[in-house]
């Protein structure tokens, strides 16, 4: 009798345990644990498809609004028509909800986790230009003379963000720019591109994660390079002319932070914004390189950085606010 009790006992708990895992539905989706284990990491001109691991009688799925709060304040909303075992979302609409289903079979009835849609978030690219020191000359904010013989090493500021490049020799016409566009360089897709002959440089880029997702520099952040036989190219000193001095300021264009700086002079006593009008619209005591100056109330357009390190150097930079 004990050893039939015990039987029954297990088989009941066999049963159980079927019976629970059959009525546990799991969300999966193409990209769901790509990034993040819990989030669904889309982009954003695409679409998603979220689906049961199992199959059920019925479905019924929900999306709530995420919130920073825990618990979340924000009502889980039934999805009208969203009653089949898959459901698809977008990246323009569908960004930052989280998403969940409810599910009925075999007597039972449960819901699933939570998994959230989150937007695929990169850094706009910028471009850092690379001279070999007494080769060039500055001769206005963008453009320099360069000595013939000499390169110039141009790089994409993110490029573990960016997989394919387009890489100019002149400004575009358009944007996204025409194959068949005469400032493209053939063959040049790499996150960095040497150049040798004059031009305007810059580049077109798409993220890796998300090709669709591509960005073109504005034609303020090109650099033009003229090469030449020039007098400074004889000094043999390795001293470097230049009317300006120049940070790394990224990234450019800004919409809502910009850093400034280098690592060398780790803190600024001033950094001035000014607009082109000659105004003084922002500006920071005591910065340093590694903090982002947050530039989100100034209006579209192209500013002047003035930024004065504490051993007196000053230095300006050119930006555009999105």
């Amino acid at each position: 009798m004990k050893l039939k009790l015990i039987f029954l006992a297990i088989l009941f708990s066999f049963f159980f345990n079927v019976k629970s895992q059959q009525c546990t539905p799991t969300i999966t989706s193409p990209r769901l644990g790509t990034m993040f284990p819990d989030k669904v990491v889309f982009c954003t001109t695409e679409t998603e498809t979220l689906s049961t691991t199992q199959t059920y009688g019925s479905y019924q799925w929900y999306k709530q609004m995420w919130d920073w709060q825990t618990p979340n304040p924000n009502p889980w909303v039934a999805i009208p028509g969203a009653t089949s075992q898959s459901l698809v979302i977008n990246g323009s609409t569908d960004m930052l909800y989280y998403f969940k289903v409810e599910v009925t079979g075999n007597d039972c009835m449960a819901e699933s986790t939570p998994v959230l849609a989150d937007g695929y978030a990169y850094g706009l690219p910028f471009l850092i230009a690379n001279f070999t020191p007494g080769t060039y000359e500055e001769v206005a904010p963008g453009e320099y003379n360069v000595c013939s013989g000499a390169s110039v090493v141009f790089e994409n500021g993110f490029p573990v963000v960016y997989g394919l490049h387009t890489w100019f020799k002149c400004v575009p016409g358009s944007n996204p720019p025409s194959p068949t566009d005469p400032c493209i360089i053939n063959g040049a897709t790499g996150d960095s591109y040497t150049a040798t002959a004059s031009g305007k440089y810059g580049f077109y880029a798409c993220t890796e994660y998300c090709p669709n997702m591509c960005e073109m520099l504005s034609d303020m952040a090109f650099i033009q390079l003229n090469f030449g036989s020039y007098s400074f190219c004889n000094l043999g000193t390795g001293e470097v002319k230049s009317k300006e001095n120049n940070l790394n300021i990224y990234p450019n264009p800004a919409a809502q932070f910009l850093y400034i700086g280098k690592e060398s002079d780790k803190k600024y006593t001033e950094v001035s914004i000014i607009d082109m009008s000659g105004r003084l619209v922002l500006q920071k005591k005591d910065h340093k390189y590694t903090e982002g100056i947050d530039v989100n109330a100034l209006s579209a357009g192209t500013y002047l950085v003035v930024s004065k390190s504490v051993e007196g150097k000053t230095y300006k930079n050119k930006f555009i606010k999105k």
